[in-house]
């Protein structure tokens, strides 16, 4: 399995699972700020958060969605290769702590999902759910946070019992299972943000194809 240099300043083991490797995500990559200025100066638009089959249900989960795919296309768009450049470089931060965890456990994620990144604003939360579940397959679960000025927002393990407040640059991982079932607390004042990713074995399960089929 390729071994790249890491990208994190330490590690900690906080549960069978659950690691979270501190200061992946540099203050100076400035994640937020760059994408509210390109939401801003482009017209595009957080999206209210939905659950299940684009369901909204805000006593669930109450927050704003933006995702980013890397785009391949040859002919861009400036907004679409400044969000190629926000993309590219939370992967590049990210993927030596996906390979360090998936060499602890004996396993190879080749499949990652689109990067959502959220915004939570004061009384906004998630109430307590399991990644991998009947509308969606995972196996490992990525969140990141690039920021930690604002109160509450904790995440919590309820089936743990454990319950941890981010500082900003940590990347949390863990299983995507019910057994990790996890909660984004509320958040009490200031602004939240969040980079979550889901990754899996390979792509089967995340085409159209297996969906049609019936599988």
């Amino acid at each position: 399995m390729e071994s790249l240099k890491p990208s994190w300043s330490k590690k900690e083991h906080l549960f069978p699972g659950v690691w979270v490797y501190r200061n992946v995500i540099k203050k100076e990559l400035d994640i937020q700020n760059r994408l509210e200025n390109i939401i801003q100066n482009y017209n595009l638009n957080w999206n209210e958060a939905t659950v299940g089959h684009k369901q909204k249900l805000p006593e669930y989960r109450d927050c704003f969605d933006f995702k980013i795919r890397k785009n391949e296309n040859l002919d861009k768009e400036e907004s679409t290769i400044i969000l190629n450049e926000i993309w590219q470089n939370v992967y590049d931060a990210q993927l030596p702590a996906v390979k360090d965890y998936s060499k602890m456990y004996t396993i190879e994620m080749n499949y990652w999902e689109a990067m959502n990144f959220i915004k939570y604003g004061p009384g906004q939360h998630f109430q307590e759910h399991a990644d991998h579940g009947w509308s969606y397959i995972c196996t490992v679960s990525l969140v990141a946070y690039p920021n930690d000025d604002y109160e509450g927002g904790e995440l919590s393990f309820g089936k743990l019992g454990i319950s941890f407040k981010p500082k900003a640059g940590d990347l949390y991982l863990f299983p995507s299972t019910y057994l990790f079932s996890h909660r984004a607390m509320p958040v009490t004042s200031g602004i939240k943000y969040s980079i979550v990713t889901m990754l899996d074995y390979n792509e089967k399960a995340h085409t159209p194809e297996f969906h049609n089929n019936g599988y």
